[in-house]
């Protein structure tokens, strides 16, 4: 365990906040820790946090390099402190890691470098390592680790992570940066391998662009030339120079890479993370290339925009475990109720403070125990999922539960069914007009309509190839998927007002399967939705999966 600290002793370096901040500077010339903190001793850089100095990662693109460690106060109690005394399971493990490898006790003393058995070792508990904060602090520790042989084995460890867990993606980025060469090797190889999308920037400046004669026997040349070409080619699945020139033009035209770049669909897949037998209230979808996406020929319902879900294409995904119905009222409650929600053990680190996580429609009777738990944000299904030890589906995951190998319009095959889910059809009537549609809706209030969603199950047809149910209508499901970037979730609105986030792009979440107010263009199993991650509405709910 890492001893507290005077608070005179904080010292650092500068980073993208400032570390003499007034702030900072307070709890030293006061000489003593502000009433209920300690303060730790650790690397990395710092950012501003719910009110308290955290250490990171550093962002992407950021030029600063820390000199020596930084000692920040941390709150003691904090539902937000670190994971040496958070996460009781993988405490015990960082902890060790940090006794044997990374505090400064470790390295200080004249020691031969790493084993190979001590890196294997590192390399093994680090895989063993689950929870992002706790992969978070161990990237922090080792960013500006002096021990190069340490910075590697830490890098090799959290490699599967780094396709969508953030804090793993920055310190790769950060390595690419490192004074030794085969850091950086081994940083441009997991890039290209995961097609991390955020290292692309960086390598095209220790390169240049395909244009600057990277194709051709010119310089730069090297081990380093060709490693970072791999990668780049591999991260934005290029295939030959043409090809590879096409792709950065657009690049700098638009700002965007290739579609399938960096999302991540297999950052977190372990088949010993599925449990056998498969439990009773989850449905197994096995590995397999499935249908996603839709032609726009085969648009059923033209009414409303669905370029974004164009084209139809072949995808592949590695086996998952998937509810069968939507987290319900009853369940949701009770946890919400509990302590485990009251602790906030497990909550997303940048959900808003103070956060309540007891449903906003929780005083209305239309929604029963056993209709699906609506009224809560992606933060609340976030939380409660943690608990379970599961995780929302990716966009990718929920329809591929949706529509099976082949691409079905519905769960239930191609043909719209009223009568095989709850729509706005079966709420309202059926809507003549998107005018007529919206009009009937602001007639919504305590008494209208009388019968909002249904109980999970209503719907025995409403069952996809793989057995899931309830997918389409009744309520709109939160995904772990940004509308914009596809990619996963990856909140960072702690300390920013709320005028600054709420349109950015970065807080727009991709909802699927429609609701009991969605017209029938709308519970399809391709349509897109979107909505900001912090609202309640008594329209979206949630299930969870387990990879």
């Amino acid at each position: 365990m890492v001893e507290p600290l005077d608070c005179r002793s904080i010292r650092g370096g500068e980073s993208d906040e400032d570390a003499s901040s007034v702030e900072r500077s307070a709890f030293a010339a006061k000489g003593r820790c502000p009433p209920g903190r300690q303060v730790l001793q650790v690397g990395g850089l710092i950012r501003r946090s719910r009110g308290l100095w955290r250490v990171l990662a550093p962002s992407t693109g950021q030029s600063f390099r820390p000199q020596g460690y930084l000692t920040v106060a941390i709150e003691v109690g904090s539902v937000h402190r670190w994971s040496y005394e958070r996460f009781a399971v993988e405490q015990k493990t960082l902890n060790g890691l940090v006794e044997r490898f990374l505090a400064p006790e470790a390295w200080q003393e004249s020691r031969e470098p790493l084993t190979g058995e001590e890196r294997a070792e590192l390399r093994e508990t680090i895989a063993g390592l689950r929870h992002p904060q706790v992969i978070e602090e161990l990237c922090a520790m080792a960013a500006t680790h002096p021990r190069a042989d340490v910075r590697l084995t830490v890098l090799e460890g959290v490699g599967p992570f780094t396709a969508t867990l953030p804090a793993a993606r920055e310190f790769l980025v950060w390595l690419l940066g490192d004074d030794e060469d085969f850091i950086v090797f081994t940083a441009a190889k997991i890039a290209g391998r995961h097609r991390i999308g955020e290292a692309y920037e960086e390598l095209l400046h220790i390169t240049g662009p395909a244009e600057a004669g990277l194709f051709r026997s010119t310089k730069p040349v090297g081990i380093g030339a060709a490693v970072v070409a791999k990668a780049m080619d591999e991260i934005l699945g290029a295939i030959d120079r043409a090809d590879r020139l096409e792709i950065e033009r657009e690049h700098t035209r638009t700002g965007q890479l290739p579609q399938g770049t960096a999302l991540g669909e297999h950052w977190d897949y372990d088949p010993q993370n599925l449990p056998r037998p498969v439990p009773g209230d989850m449905v197994l979808v096995p590995a397999s290339e499935f249908v996603t996406g839709i032609g726009m020929d085969d648009v059923v319902h033209p009414l409303y925009d669905v370029d974004d879900a164009a084209p139809r294409q072949t995808r592949y995904l590695p086996d998952f475990l998937i509810d069968r119905h939507p987290v319900t009222n009853r369940d949701y409650d009770e946890w919400a109720k509990g302590p485990q929600a009251a602790e906030h053990a497990l909550c997303h680190p940048d959900e808003p403070e103070d956060k309540d996580h007891r449903r906003g429609i929780i005083g209305d009777a239309r929604f029963g125990p056993d209709h699906p738990a609506t009224g809560v944000d992606w933060f609340d299904a976030y939380a409660y999922l943690a608990h379970l030890g599961k995780r929302l589906p990716t966009e990718l995951e929920w329809e591929k539960a949706a529509r099976g190998e082949n691409g079905s319009l519905y769960p239930w095959g191609d043909e719209f069914d009223p009568d095989a889910l709850r729509w706005f059809g079966a709420s309202f009537g059926e809507a003549q007009s998107l005018e007529h549609w919206r009009d009937t809706l602001s007639t919504f209030d305590e008494t209208t309509p009388a019968v909002t969603t249904v109980p999970v199950g209503s719907h025995p047809k409403n069952t996809s190839p793989y057995g899931v149910a309830d997918l389409v209508g009744n309520c709109w499901e939160w995904t772990d998927t940004n509308f914009f970037t596809r990619d996963r979730m990856k909140p960072m609105i702690s300390g920013r007002p709320r005028t600054e986030w709420a349109t950015a792009e970065e807080t727009s979440v991709v909802i699927r399967g429609g609701a009991w107010t969605s017209m029938r263009e709308q519970v399809t199993a391709y349509f897109r939705g979107k909505d900001l991650f912090t609202d309640r509405h008594n329209e979206i709910g949630f299930r969870g999966v387990i990879r």
